[in-house]
């Protein structure tokens, strides 16, 4: 951390900045490895609550459930509570700001995700979009018959598979009243068409996940050919790299109190 004065507030600053810093981001998180934190500002400004910047790095952390093998972020501009963490109170955030990051997922991490909620939300508000339009549904109906696909339709005993370049997802349409008798196995090509805007092609009916990687395997899915995925205006990306191995994204997110 950088320092340009010597007051006894800066010294009282630069102790415990740092360490609330570092307490805040453990408590954001079920669990982190090598966690590391850096800090710049001078005294004046960080007595201030005014932390010009901030990096971190750390690995094999589960935040809400989503297990990520590493993690690189950095950010500026950031307005905290320093009064009140002076006095020994928890840090807290006083206003958004961008994150700027690079993060990678093995395909151990996102099968273990499953089972967070968040992730779950997120597959789940995929195949509603999906199914929402008319020439999906009738795609989804011809290749697996009537399946539950109302609105209130989970996905149950979801799997993801990696590829090169692709990814692919198994699971079981459900309903409180039903559930699907057979998976809907997807196949698909991943890119960053805009920022926030994820483009699905290649899309394909698989028998099994073990034909992903197979590019002559399956059923086409003209209906989701260029089918785009909005993760809304505060994830802009810049990277999304899948490979067999594992996941790998950078971009930015914005943070809100």
């Amino acid at each position: 951390m950088t320092q340009n004065t010597k007051s006894g507030g800066g010294r009282v600053v630069g102790r415990l900045l740092p360490a609330a810093v570092k307490l805040w981001l453990r408590s954001q998180v079920q669990q982190i490895e090598n966690l590391s934190i850096d800090l710049a500002g001078r005294d004046r400004q960080l007595i201030s609550g005014y932390l010009p910047g901030v990096s971190v790095a750390a690995q094999q952390a589960i935040y809400q459930g989503i297990h990520i093998t590493q993690v690189q972020l950095s950010a500026k501009d950031i307005r905290i509570n320093i009064g009140q963490v002076i006095r020994g109170k928890p840090l807290r955030l006083l206003k958004a700001f961008p994150v700027e990051g690079e993060t990678a997922l093995s395909s151990e991490d996102l099968n273990a995700s499953l089972a967070s909620p968040l992730l779950a939300e997120g597959l789940t508000n995929f195949w509603r979009s999906l199914t929402q339009q008319p020439e999906v549904s009738q795609a989804v109906n011809n290749q697996y018959g009537l399946l539950p696909l109302a609105d209130e339709a989970t996905l149950h005993q979801p799997q993801i598979r990696l590829g090169a370049g692709c990814l692919g997802l198994s699971f079981y349409p459900m309903t409180p009243a039903e559930t699907g008798e057979r998976p809907v196995i997807l196949g698909v090509e991943l890119s960053v068409v805009s920022g926030h805007i994820l483009q699905l092609s290649s899309a394909r009916w698989l028998s099994h996940l073990d034909e992903l990687s197979q590019r002559d395997k399956g059923t086409p899915v003209d209906a989701l050919e260029e089918f785009h995925w909005d993760l809304g205006r505060d994830v802009q990306l810049s990277l999304l790299k899948l490979q067999p191995s594992q996941l790998l994204c950078s971009g930015e997110i914005m943070v809100n109190p």
